[in-house]
């Protein structure tokens, strides 16, 4: 497993991707979230640099693997978990199996385990992709994902050296395959999402793209933002899915949520504020 580690103090901010999504990804928010706090990326088994693992896809067990590497690294709880897009749906699954262990949460234009069943746009946008997915694997052993730049439009935005990593793993066979297995598996973490429960007054941010919104994202972007009793919402009218992470300016917002969460935490034994209803645009 691989794991890029930066800053001091606590709590230890903890960085998920989206589906095939890698540690390079976090350019730009990692750094300067390491000014004020310990935070952590890495590469889920068979993505980036992490070796793949025999099994099944799903959340408890990215979960269970993640909670192992913390360990092993000497990262201990509690933990602010940020997850991007699919990240979402394992970092909440995280905090139902290990509530002792998480001192926050923060949701990057996060999946909602209903969105599918819930917008006809949204279904029919992951369908089409989950079908082109399929082919994938195939397509990058004979070399015409790295021949057409397929996926690169994904780290557009990023820091050279980074944007390189994420363009050669994104051609690569046995990344593209572990993407291709975890939507596969999307049905399934969707159920693990749905088994968990509300987070109560656990310090929670969500932060959501404006631009190229589906119809239906905002009312369940807004929903997760309900999740706490203590939560904040921002959006980020000029960022689409990818930008709110690979763009600096955009990611400026997802740090300043970060930053909000990881105060929250570190007052937590004070009295927690109710619940902040609204957006802040960026």
């Amino acid at each position: 497993m691989h794991l890029r580690a930066a800053g001091a103090g606590g709590p230890t901010v903890v960085l998920e991707t989206g589906l095939g999504g890698m540690s390079s990804a976090w350019a730009w928010i990692q750094p300067e979230t390491a000014q004020y706090t310990r935070v952590v990326s890495y590469d889920r088994a068979g993505l980036g640099w992490s070796a793949p693992v025999a099994g099944a896809k799903s959340a408890r067990s990215a979960a269970r693997r993640l909670r192992g590497l913390l360990s092993a690294c000497g990262a201990a709880p509690p933990f602010v978990l940020v997850g991007h897009s699919m990240g979402g749906l394992l970092i909440r699954v995280f905090a139902h199996l290990y509530p002792q262990e998480v001192a926050g949460l923060v949701l990057v234009d996060a999946v909602h385990p209903d969105q599918h069943l819930r917008s006809a746009a949204i279904a029919e946008h992951m369908s089409t992709g989950f079908r082109f997915l399929k082919a994938v694997p195939l397509l990058a052993r004979t070399g015409y994902v790295r021949l057409t730049g397929l996926f690169n439009a994904w780290s557009q935005g990023l820091p050279e050296r980074q944007a390189a990593e994420s363009d050669a793993f994104l051609a690569s066979y046995e990344h593209l395959k572990t993407t291709r297995d975890e939507s596969l598996a999307w049905d399934t973490m969707c159920g693990e999402v749905r088994q968990t429960k509300a987070l109560d007054a656990l310090p929670l941010a969500v932060v959501t793209a404006g631009k190229d919104v589906l119809a239906g994202q905002p009312e369940l972007q807004a929903e997760l933002a309900g999740l706490s009793t203590d939560s904040v919402h921002f959006v980020v009218p000029a960022a689409d899915h990818v930008t709110l992470v690979t763009q600096r300016d955009h990611a400026h917002a997802v740090v300043k949520a970060i930053r909000h969460v990881v105060q929250r935490a570190r007052g937590s034994n004070q009295q927690r504020c109710p619940k902040r209803v609204g957006h802040a645009a960026e």
